[in-house]
């Protein structure tokens, strides 16, 4: 039996000093037949020359888009990557892979597996099996066992009501089947990152698998774009009643409702009748009476996973927005 191939989509800007550790990574997994594509996003480093000395070693594993082209972030980036891979290449499996992270050797293994598994019991679906990530300082001392534990996400909270108010997916644990990823070419501009609008395009129309395992060491430093935040009733409480925590509160409620309408808009022929309520009262949050507010929240449970945020999350859309 033909082993599948995998696409690996590296989204470079800026890394130079730690891109070779992840290429290393992916270099030493245990699974050999995939293949990694890189595009930079105008680096004013050595990130490029890095890149350019791996792939002229290992050529037969590695191509560089070489294009010119700066799309501006990287959600722009992988965008772009996807695109690309969509035109030029058939992979059965896509995986997305940040520059600063060190992938654990069996990852690409333990997640094909899951995604046969998965697959199996699916069949013609699209498919999305992610899992948890161990966090690390710059100079890989360990800062958390669990990713999802460090921010209180409960990664089976995956459902549609759910993920439109928050994120459980993270984009560099992610695999993708060869539906999925044709499903979600061409991400809008109004999504807010790449991974949550992959999410949400998933959990709708597929399956989404979540790997209680970690898979790689996700490296906290001070060039990250996005980064790990510690979430505790402490930190909660002072995020929500804080002047700037509640204005973050509210434009992050405003930016997940403009997502779900670029969702509704690109994929309402898909959808079913009670899909498209749930999310048009989603959208339509914003413009309720408290009463209506407090009557869909709780009818259409647009909650995520743990107490304390459904307290927050509810009295927010209730009695601030």
């Amino acid at each position: 039996m033909k082993e599948p191939k995998v696409g690996i989509l590296m989204a470079t800007y800026n890394g130079e000093n730690f891109v070779a550790d992840q290429i290393e990574s992916i270099l030493e997994q245990t699974y050999k037949n995939w293949i990694l594509i890189i595009h930079d996003d105008g680096s004013n480093d050595k990130t490029i020359d890095i890149v350019k000395e791996y792939k002229n070693k290992y050529h037969k594993n590695m191509i560089l888009i070489d294009d010119g082209i700066r799309c501006g972030g990287a959600k722009e980036n992988f965008n772009h990557l996807l695109r690309i891979t969509h035109d030029r290449y058939d992979f059965d499996y896509i995986m997305f892979s940040d520059q600063h992270d060190i992938w654990f050797p069996f990852k690409v293994k333990k997640s094909l597996d899951r995604m046969i598994d998965v697959e199996d019991k699916h069949a013609n679906k699209p498919v999305c099996v992610y899992t948890d990530l161990m966090i690390v300082d710059e100079y890989l001392t360990i800062i958390s066992n669990s990713f999802w534990d460090y921010q209180k996400i409960y990664p089976y909270n995956n459902t549609l009501n759910r993920l439109l108010t928050q994120n459980v997916v993270t984009g560099c644990t992610m695999m993708l089947n060869k539906i999925a990823a044709k499903l979600v070419y061409e991400i809008p501009h109004e999504a807010v990152v790449h991974d949550w609008w992959i999410a949400l395009v998933v959990t709708a129309f597929g399956e989404l698998s979540p790997m209680h395992e970690a898979t790689l060491f996700y490296r906290q430093h001070r060039y990250n774009v996005v980064g790990a935040k510690k979430w505790d009733i402490h930190n909660g409480i002072m995020r929500l009643f804080s002047k700037d925590g509640w204005l973050r509160f509210k434009e992050n409620f405003k930016n997940s409702s403009i997502q779900a309408k670029a969702l509704l808009d690109k994929y309402s022929y898909l959808m079913s009748k009670n899909q498209i309520m749930l999310v048009e009262h989603y959208i339509n949050l914003f413009h309720y009476n408290k009463a209506c507010r407090l009557y869909y929240a709780f009818r259409y449970q647009y909650f995520s996973g743990r107490v304390f945020r459904n307290i927050s999350f509810s009295l927010f859309r209730i009695l601030v927005i």
